[in-house]
């Protein structure tokens, strides 16, 4: 894989380095964005944290990718005018927890009612029993 900055653009309002990249990756396939931001942090020596790739796409019938990628001076500069979607997209040392599915409200109250149920037939048991010790007491 070989990167090539076709134009480098400093946005000082925005704390910023504004790059447009070639990759170049013969008989390989398209460069995932961790190995982008790998190359692109080592040719601008910049930290990795601080780099956010916009976008990446492939040209047909090439084997070239073009991309847009902005290099942030300050962790609180990207934390400020990025999205969190687009944070958490650059994210790659962290895998994904599965997380449980989220459950519908109409389930949620299904299972509530079904919890007061079994509370019910259990203090309807007690009860039962309380009255069958008096009966035998007597």
């Amino acid at each position: 894989m070989e990167l090539e900055i076709a134009e480098k653009n400093d946005n000082p309002l925005l704390h910023r380095q504004e790059v447009q990249i070639v990759i170049r990756h013969e008989n390989e396939s398209t460069p995932k964005r961790s190995e982008v931001i790998q190359n692109l942090s080592e040719k601008m020596k910049a930290k990795k944290d601080l780099i956010i790739i916009d976008h990446l796409k492939n040209k047909y019938g090439k084997m070239e990718s073009q991309g847009y990628a902005k290099i942030y001076k300050d962790i609180e500069a990207l934390n400020r005018i990025e999205t969190k979607p687009s944070i958490d997209r650059q994210k790659t040392s962290e895998k994904a927890k599965p997380k449980e599915p989220k459950k519908e409200k109409a389930e949620e109250v299904n299972e509530a009612a079904e919890e007061q149920s079994a509370e019910e037939e259990d203090s309807e048991k007690e009860e039962s029993k309380e009255e069958t010790e008096e009966e035998n007491t007597e």
